[in-house]
């Protein structure tokens, strides 16, 4: 009897113990300082990442670093060996972007399985290195999903510079964009200016601006990049 009560509590602690993790990326302009449970981060990726955490309840504050301004500030329930993936648009609302299970083998390698995921034209998430390497591998750029083939096929099929701006800028306008989806559609305007002026423009969209570079190949003339990178210098 002892025996098996000792069990039971052990069982308990470890339901109680750290083991549920979050993973968050704000997607509005600045650095931002994240706080989950006690753990604090910061980091001009605004993409952050808090392992060991106790499931349950976790508070969660984003605070835009330069003003001090809460962003955004609530709790969310995280179950044990659980990762919950969200976002925080830029206007601080909240969205659960996927749930998954980590069934650890040991502390350095984990096996995922994915619980919830409401976007399943994005099953590796739009996050720079892609942060479930159990559940697909590798980066997720969205260079390959449908949509955004439809969308580079429309943009082909446009007989003007203007008219493709206005479509890509409007797309930009409602979602975040990796640097090689910004690149392929780079790759569809007609002329230089207005390639440089997409590049301009989709910068503030890019959630891998470090892989900005992918464009250089996009551009007919060094100059066009060489201003490129001056606009950049000067953000």
């Amino acid at each position: 009897m002892k025996k098996i009560y000792l069990l039971a509590v052990i069982a308990l602690i470890s339901q109680m113990s750290f083991g549920a993790e979050l993973f968050v990326r704000v997607s509005r302009m600045g650095t931002h300082v994240a706080t989950a449970y006690n753990q604090t981060q910061t980091n001009s990726t605004n993409i952050f990442r808090f392992y060991d955490l106790p499931a349950g309840n976790t508070y969660l504050q984003i605070s835009d670093q330069q003003y001090g301004n809460s962003v955004y500030t609530g709790s969310l329930n995280i179950g044990w060996n659980q990762r919950v993936v969200a976002e925080i648009d830029m206007f601080g609302v909240f969205k659960i972007v996927q749930t998954m299970n980590i069934n650890s083998s040991n502390w350095y390698t984990s096996g995922e399985t994915p619980v919830y995921n409401p976007n399943p034209s994005c099953p590796n998430g739009p996050y720079p290195g892609g942060p479930y390497p159990g559940n697909g591998g590798g980066s997720y750029n969205g260079a390959n999903d449908p949509a955004f083939q439809q969308l580079l096929k429309m943009l082909e099929d446009e007989s003007f510079d203007s008219n493709r701006m206005e479509m890509a800028k409007s797309y930009a306008d409602k979602t975040q964009l990796s640097a090689q989806q910004i690149a392929e559609m780079n790759k569809t305007f007609g002329y230089d200016s207005s390639k440089l002026e997409w590049a301009k423009y989709a910068y503030g969209k890019c959630y891998d601006p470090q892989n900005y570079f992918l464009l250089k190949s996009t551009f007919d003339f060094e100059s066009s990049y060489s201003a490129l990178e001056d606009y950049i210098a000067g953000q």
